[in-house]
């Protein structure tokens, strides 16, 4: 077998390789799930601010169903979110710890096969 059907078969070459996209992939859902915890608290902000003026004007009460329900779904999806960025955070810290003990385990690894060359 030569080494480009090994490439085609094994879908990771290093370890290396593995633990970069990881990384990358990592970072990408923290910030959307920053993004995400954003864009919700400002929807629950802002509609707090509505439903206390359609309160003020004396709207019906069977109006006030719909934002309650909508407030509801708001308010557990920010929930969600923040559970999800404390993982994110948690484990996107230890992936870190991992990126850098590999790398510098690879150069240790480079500094040791170093001095076993002869001089050219």
């Amino acid at each position: 077998m030569d080494e480009k059907e090994r490439e085609e078969i094994y879908p990771v070459k290093t370890m290396h390789s593995l633990l970069s996209e990881l990384n990358r992939e990592w970072r990408r859902f923290k910030t959307g799930t920053l993004i995400s915890l954003t864009i919700l608290s400002t929807l629950l902000v802002t509609f707090i601010l509505l439903f206390f003026r359609a309160v003020r004007m004396g709207v019906d009460i069977v109006v006030y169903i719909f934002p309650f329900i909508l407030a509801a779904f708001l308010i557990y999806s920010i929930r969600v979110m923040i559970a999800q960025y404390r993982f994110f955070r948690k484990w996107g810290h230890r992936m870190d710890q991992l990126v850098s003990l590999e790398e510098k385990l690879m150069r240790e690894k480079l500094e040791e096969k170093e001095p076993n060359q002869p001089p050219p």
